[in-house]
């Protein structure tokens, strides 16, 4: 499963540690996470409503290529979410004041 989250969502987070062990190691405390992964995938669905509305506009900005890449990958992380191997977490911590 974590292979497969790993390949569907994006590169930039794919983390072997997590995000509260980061902030621990950062000198942050504190830590609470929220899931937002129910308005995550609401942004990607209304992301791809906008893209169909003005797909011969972007169509011609972007490239036929690009703009059914970028589309792909949105329907991809969408089933991902669907499938329960895509989440969102907002965090939040605070770091002591420095003296």
């Amino acid at each position: 499963m974590r292979r497969a989250a790993n390949q569907l969502g994006p590169h930039e987070v794919t983390l072997r540690t997590s995000y509260p062990s980061l902030l621990r190691t950062a000198g942050f405390g504190d830590i609470s996470a929220t899931d937002v992964t129910a308005e995550y995938r609401s942004t990607l669905r209304r992301w791809l409503d906008a893209t169909d509305r003005h797909e011969t506009l972007i169509r011609e900005i972007i490239g036929n290529d690009t703009y059914e890449e970028r589309k792909a990958q949105r329907n991809q992380d969408i089933q991902g979410v669907d499938d329960g191997l895509l989440t969102r977490f907002m965090y939040s911590a605070t770091r002591p004041a420095r003296r």
